[in-house]
């Protein structure tokens, strides 16, 4: 019966064609690649998810800082953005808590109904669904200490890249 009900929906093709990637129920290049596709309608949307983390940081001001570069389209040089930068004057993070607001589905408000960040996915889902690296620097005593890590798309779908280390 199981067949049939592929060959109902058209899944044969797909399953015989392709193995099962490296034996993980949740096969980490495929994963990245499906949440880079899911959620956030636009830029505007995902970096309202950074500003409400900042805001839960309380954050009393966040800065977005927005660099754009000359390409070309088509016919004509036209200015499209880069990279963008949210800075903001929040608590901060310490290493162990980058690490866990980097994790898919892990976060420091898992328990709090109440509030917002309770998914563990804002961090690092707003921001693959618009590029492909995310650069977090964080501090808690003065930017002198600050902690570095980061999530590349790339180095995630090839395997180069499978913890958060700083880096």
């Amino acid at each position: 019966m199981p067949s049939a009900i592929g060959k109902m929906f058209g899944m044969n093709e797909i399953v015989e064609s392709r193995d099962a990637v490296s034996g993980f129920i949740i096969p980490p290049e495929l994963a990245v690649k499906a949440m880079r596709d899911s959620g956030y309608r636009n830029t505007a949307f995902a970096l309202a998810e950074l500003i409400d983390n900042s805001v839960q940081a309380d954050a009393s001001e966040v800065e977005l800082i927005c660099v754009e570069k000359y390409e070309q389209v088509n016919s004509q040089q036209r200015l499209r953005l880069q990279e963008i930068g949210s800075i903001d004057n929040g608590n901060g993070m310490s290493a162990q808590t980058l690490a866990i607001a980097l994790q898919f589905g892990n976060g420091t408000h898992l328990e709090d109904r109440a509030g917002i960040g309770r998914f563990g996915m804002g961090l690092p889902n707003s921001s693959i669904s618009q590029c492909r690296r995310l650069d977090v620097w964080t501090w808690t005593n003065g930017p002198d200490n600050a902690n570095h890590s980061y999530l590349d798309v790339g180095d995630i779908q090839s395997g180069v890249k499978d913890n958060l280390s700083s880096g």
